[in-house]
């Protein structure tokens, strides 16, 4: 079942505040293609910081193996829809 685009936009939300918060950068200018690394210059300091405060506003655990296969803010949305609706794709 695909993520509902309400729960997306909400998600794409939180996420866009911590990445502002983490890069000090404003949230207008991310999208789902945003590259953390290429386009963000996310070191691996930043990119803790970031799952950080995901983990604590959605209450869930990141992985060291998770964080190595998120790239882009894209990625980082679907993979906290899957961890709070696991029959969402």
């Amino acid at each position: 079942m695909k993520m509902p685009n309400q729960a997306k936009e909400s998600i794409a939300k939180i996420v866009s505040g911590a990445l502002a918060a983490v890069t000090g950068q404003s949230e207008d200018q991310f999208n789902e293609h945003t590259d953390l690394i290429r386009d963000l210059d996310m070191d691996s300091l930043a990119l803790y910081e970031l799952v950080i405060e995901l983990e604590e506003h959605y209450h869930l655990q990141i992985t060291d193996e998770d964080i190595d296969r998120i790239k882009t803010m894209g990625d980082i949305i679907s993979f906290i829809g899957r961890k709070l609706d696991p029959g969402a794709k």
